[in-house]
């Protein structure tokens, strides 16, 4: 099915056009927009009186009153055109309502700071986002909890947070659309990227503490930072812990997501040069979908390597999976969860399968997905993640998700990932560097964010790696206020 516009109702159409995506996840924005077929639905917005008149072709029409969006026009359009399509399409409504962004716990934390209490937020996302009571519940647990524990408050302000790309991986999953180069044939590079890399560390770290600024956590992530040899990795964490870490530093993670890119001397490295947090992702402990979506290792390795970092004294211990793979059904997902149990993470955070343009799967994935299932299995994993005493700390979701649901971390109460909240609620500076790092500049009291992009283009990065250094810096410098020297 194709919607498109009137030619009238076009100031409209970014808006509207997340709304329809909710319905029909495969449209995309040329046949929305540009689309001349008698086949095309056409819908007409039209606002008059206070009133938003949302009309579809076959004159099934919606009329709305803009003081129901609060005020709002853009935000009465949406509510509009979602009732229309809901009705016209016989379709339930979505747990999200009418939120397509993906940190919806921005809105409430909004709602905290303007002194609402609970039931005020409540009516709120009932009202002006029609989410649904189970999705409200969560949002409103999440942030407490953030909230609570000062996770959220102003001197995150103060601190930053730093993000590392090792965009190398052992092979390309199917589902991912992250900048990485297979190693095998990029590890000619992976040298020259490391001096790169390490360049760009020290200048920014220098900046930082000519500015007296503290860095709160660095995350390592990408790629698969665990590809890197012994000797990699010892150089690469000694320099990062002379030029970022202080004595108030109080998060160091890498991601060893690929337990056959892990060794005993690795994770010895690591604790021994301060990484206090890892994770090692399974995403699904079944052999078949690991062999199938890519990943070159089996669900016992991801056991051995578990047990060996927790012997090595690892308290940490984050595992990801995946909602949503190709041929798992609820069956599989409880014997993940089964297996996952026995190891007792402490960290867990659970995806569910997102489709980029970068990754192998096409769109046809999510037309055919049964959206009954995904949400019944995000369910099951909820129950048994309280079962094993870990609670919800963080969300968010992505665009084109299967069956529009959320990605959400699990923790124990007192080891939440302080980075992840922070990359989540925009409230902290996060300095990204490394090739297809995002920097995210926290600008005022508002929480109002610049982003700066690093290339993701491995040569490009590794040919202009001075003017990117320069470029970063000067914006350290901007951000305090002070000369460079």
């Amino acid at each position: 099915m194709i919607i498109a516009l009137t030619e009238n109702s076009r100031e409209y159409a970014n808006i509207i056009f997340h709304i329809i995506r909710i319905f029909i996840p495969t449209l995309t924005w040329d046949d929305f927009l540009n689309n001349t077929s008698d086949k095309a639905i056409l819908l007409e917005i039209k606002v008059n009186n206070e009133k938003i008149y949302c009309t579809l072709k076959d004159n099934c029409s919606f009329k709305f009153d803009i003081n129901d969006g609060n005020g709002e026009i853009n935000k009465a359009v949406k509510i509009g055109v979602y009732k229309l399509l809901a009705s016209f399409l016989k379709y339930k409504n979505s747990p999200w309502g009418i939120l397509t962004g993906i940190r919806p716990t921005k809105i409430v934390h909004r709602l905290w700071d303007q002194g609402l209490n609970t039931a005020e937020i409540y009516s709120v996302l009932k009202k002006e986002y029609l989410l649904s009571d189970e999705k409200i519940e969560n949002l409103i647990e999440i942030t407490s909890f953030q909230r609570n524990n000062l996770l959220i408050h102003k001197e995150a302000k103060v601190n930053v947070s730093i993000y590392i790309s090792i965009p190398f991986c052992p092979s390309k999953c199917s589902y991912c659309s992250f900048p990485s180069y297979i190693i095998s044939k990029w590890e000619n590079k992976l040298e020259t990227y490391l001096d790169c890399l390490i360049k760009e560390i020290i200048q920014v770290g220098e900046a930082l503490k000519n500015n007296n600024i503290v860095v709160q956590t660095v995350y390592i992530g990408g790629g698969t930072p665990s590809v890197l040899t012994h000797k990699q990795l010892n150089r690469l964490l000694k320099v990062i812990n002379s030029a970022l870490i202080t004595n108030k530093t109080i998060e160091f993670t890498l991601e060893a997501g690929r337990p056959d890119t892990i060794d005993k001397k690795k994770l010895e490295i690591l604790k021994e040069l301060g990484v206090n947090r890892i994770s090692i992702n399974p995403q699904t402990m079944v052999d078949k979908t690991l062999n199938e979506i890519g990943r070159n290792h089996t669900s016992n390795e991801v056991i051995e390597i578990f047990r060996l970092a927790k012997k090595i004294g690892f308290e940490i211990i984050n595992m990801d999976i995946i909602l949503g793979l190709p041929g798992e059904d609820i069956d599989s997902l409880r014997y993940t969860l089964d297996e996952i149990s026995k190891l007792r993470p402490n960290n867990v955070t659970v995806h569910v399968l997102s489709l980029k343009r970068s990754s192998k799967y096409d769109l046809g994935l999510l037309e055919n997905s049964n959206e009954n299932l995904i949400a019944e299995m995000l369910e099951v994993t909820k129950q048994k993640m309280y079962d094993n005493g870990l609670i919800p700390y963080y969300l968010y979701r992505q665009r084109q998700m299967i069956a529009n649901l959320e990605n959400i971390g699990y923790c124990e109460y007192d080891y939440p990932c302080i980075y992840n909240i922070q990359m989540i609620e925009e409230r902290q500076t996060i300095w990204g560097l490394g090739v297809g790092a995002t920097s995210k500049v926290l600008l005022n009291d508002e929480y109002a964010l610049e982003n700066q992009n690093n290339p993701k283009d491995l040569f490009y990065y590794i040919e202009n790696i001075d003017e990117v250094i320069t470029e970063k810096v000067k914006a350290i410098y901007k951000l305090y206020r002070r000369e460079i020297k």
